[in-house]
């Protein structure tokens, strides 16, 4: 297919990280004239910063979301007639300088739909050591899997790009907090074509530098994964894709209804618990050691001790989800938004 390639960049009060942002797109070689931000009813600035950099800049002069600022943009700017190749990212976001090569190179196979890379975060703080170590994980054990068995089941919104006609069937909604895993299960439903990942096309996110901010983003995620289930009747579907999907969340209550319980184990049986424990650490610390290594991220091994504990956070962050959405099926609409820095 052609290569023809645009950025759409949604930013929302961002004047602390897009110029970064662009700077790192222009240096991967796309063009200022085929980068297209849309200010999402910022208030400090965000379009003047971006206009300064020669990009396509349209203001919307209330927020809309971040679903419906990316249909705005696409539909203003006319980039699905435009464009082969439309690429999606965040405005806390940078790329390596390779990354719009390796993306085109996903588009090579004239049956690939949508292409996702990988997510590395920032160094900052303990808890993005964190996160590094769950990008990690997220990579040597489940993309690569995934995407070789057709069940990706989520393109990271800093991350993917999409082949012009693909996305013009793809509904951009705010019914859900996860725009981007949305749009990827429609991807599968509507057979549109394959999803692949590509390990080399890299973009260096920004993650919460606080444990407030943390579970605030964790909350939306999981909620969101949930709603993405039952929006598409995923839990009771038996789909290649509604069977991962069963198997990733189900995995995941089961996990944390056990570590919820953890106080009633040690009452029963404190000796084995706490062995269970030690060698959770020692896995832990092994897992973090290979990180540091191969991301050149010792920060993450430092880090380590602290992760069984953070374990514990997700998970209760999971259960309750789980409760609020689909228990109580109660409708989260509200966008938690966590500080940059």
């Amino acid at each position: 297919m052609g290569s023809r390639l645009c950025v759409i960049v949604p930013a929302k009060d961002e004047g602390r990280v897009i110029a970064r942002t662009l700077r790192s797109i222009l240096a991967a070689r796309v063009l200022p004239s085929d980068v297209y931000v849309i200010d999402d009813g910022s208030s400090d600035g965000t379009g003047e910063i971006a206009k300064g950099y020669g990009v396509n800049v349209i203001r919307n002069q209330r927020n809309l979301g971040k679903a419906n600022a990316i249909a705005r943009g696409v539909r203003e700017f006319s980039l699905v007639d435009r464009y082969n190749i439309i690429s999606l990212m965040d405005a806390d976001t940078t790329v390596s300088q390779n990354y719009y090569a390796e993306v085109r190179k996903g588009f090579e196979d004239p049956e690939v739909a949508l292409v996702c890379g990988r997510a590395k975060s920032v160094p900052y703080n303990w808890l993005t050591a964190y996160r590094c170590f769950g990008y990690f994980v997220t990579h040597f054990v489940y993309r690569g899997a995934q995407s070789n068995m057709g069940v990706v089941n989520v393109a990271p919104g800093c991350a993917s790009s999409y082949r012009s006609d693909v996305f013009r069937q793809l509904d951009w909604n705010r019914d859900t907090l996860v725009e981007d895993m949305d749009v990827t299960v429609q991807v599968h439903r509507k057979g549109l074509g394959k999803i692949v990942y590509c390990p080399k096309a890299r973009v260096f996110t920004q993650d919460p530098r606080t444990l407030r901010d943390y579970v605030k983003q964790m909350y939306r995620w999981y909620t969101g994964t949930w709603q993405v289930g039952i929006k598409y009747r995923i839990l009771p579907g038996w789909t290649w894709l509604d069977c991962e999907y069963k198997l990733l969340m189900g995995e995941g209550l089961v996990f944390a209804s056990m570590m919820a319980l953890t106080p009633l184990w040690l009452a029963l049986w404190p000796l084995r618990t706490l062995a269970a424990m030690g060698c959770d650490l020692l896995v832990t610390t092994a897992i973090a050691a290979l990180c540091g290594l191969m991301d050149k991220r010792f920060d993450v091994v430092a880090a380590s001790p602290a992760y069984p504990l953070m374990r514990f956070v997700d998970c209760g962050v999971l259960l309750y989800s789980f409760w609020k959405t689909v228990v109580q099926r109660q409708n989260v609409q509200k966008w938690f938004a966590v500080q940059r820095y």
